[in-house]
């Protein structure tokens, strides 16, 4: 695991740490041109929903009709940097280098991943074959709250296509 902080004003720099397994993952196939997400994820919110309905009617009686499962939504979020530290102590080792990380690459990774570029992806949940599924690439928002540290945050939105139930 790394740790990214800020060695001088206005930029960052990436260390190496320990090197353990992360706690999550989200690997992703299908990618078009090759361009895969680098900059640091900080959080995701996966939300599925079936498609009901509910009807009350006279002596307490509720009649309940289900028409299968709705299109879900996954929110990708994470941060990244407008550049890189310019101190040589700090970008001497390529593997030091945050520029994977910096917004620009984001804003690259979602014009080459999205709905009308791409088509679907692949997303698995830390590897696991059992909770892979499919999804659109439909919207991105990337907001710089303060010039003076140069980290932005960003997060994309995926439409994810419901699996059906296997009986």
């Amino acid at each position: 695991m790394a740790v990214i902080f800020s060695p001088c004003f206005g930029a960052v720099v990436k260390v190496a740490g320990c090197n353990t397994e992360p706690f999550f993952s989200l690997n992703m196939e299908g990618l078009n041109d090759g361009i895969a997400l680098t900059a640091p994820l900080t959080g995701f919110a996966l939300e599925m929903n079936g498609n009901y309905q509910f009807l009350h009617t006279v002596n307490d009686f509720i009649y309940v009709y289900s028409f299968g499962n709705r299109m879900g939504e996954l929110t990708m979020s994470g941060i990244g940097f407008v550049r890189t530290c310019t101190d040589r102590a700090f970008t001497s080792t390529p593997d030091l280098n945050t520029y994977a990380a910096r917004l620009g690459r984001v804003f690259d990774f979602y014009r080459a991943q999205k709905l009308s570029s791409n088509g679907r992806l692949s997303v698995s949940i830390g590897g696991d074959k059992n909770a892979t599924f499919y999804a659109f690439l439909t919207g991105m928002r990337i907001e710089m709250q303060d010039a003076a540290t140069m980290v932005g945050q960003w997060s994309m939105r995926f439409s994810v296509v419901p699996k059906k139930n296997s009986k």
